[in-house]
């Protein structure tokens, strides 16, 4: 990484322990990219997964990427059948996808939301958007 750059709050996903560790009860509150190099609209979406990646770096979220390329049994474990997906996971129970690109204000959105069922809170709070991150 040179100077320039800002820090990468994401990880690559490599290993099958570290998807059971976030599907298991407990595994907290995750975001998972699959996606692929030949793949334009996941290419055109990773700034913004990384923005957003970037801006929750201290929120109790982790963001995670896995190149269904160099890694298909992952992508066929989760049942991927389009690129890009995002797999939005708390305590290992898939909450919400995302299939197709998305923008960083519409991936800010879902974790906000994710956030606020990880909190707990009820819908009309989550409705509200009381815990919204502010820019």
């Amino acid at each position: 990484m040179s100077t320039n750059e800002a820090p990468q709050h994401y990880q690559d996903i490599h290993k099958q322990r570290t998807i059971e560790a976030l599907m298991k009860p407990g595994g907290g509150t995750a975001v998972i990219d699959f996606w692929a190099p030949w793949c334009a609209p996941c290419r055109a979406m990773a700034p913004h997964f990384a923005a957003v990646a970037n801006r929750y770096a201290e929120d109790p979220i982790a963001f995670y990427k896995i190149d269904t390329q160099a890694y298909p049994t992952f992508g066929k474990a989760f049942n991927i059948r389009s690129l890009p997906t995002m797999v939005f996971i708390h305590d290992g129970e898939i909450m919400d996808v995302f299939v197709g690109a998305r923008s960083a204000r519409q991936i800010a959105e879902k974790v906000d939301w994710l956030l606020s069922k990880a909190r707990g809170e009820g819908f009309i709070t989550r409705l509200l958007g009381k815990h919204r991150k502010k820019d």
